[in-house]
């Protein structure tokens, strides 16, 4: 799997997630990665 492949994939679970009713905060700790990650 490709570098733009895995940013894909990791886009589009953060989207499935906070889209899901999560908060950015909590959807970032299910990813592993820091908040501001998310938020910019």
């Amino acid at each position: 799997m490709t570098k733009t492949t895995r940013a894909r994939y990791f886009k589009q679970a953060a989207v499935r997630l906070i889209e899901g009713a999560q908060s950015i905060a909590a959807a970032a700790r299910t990813l592993g990665v820091v908040d501001q990650t998310l938020f910019n």
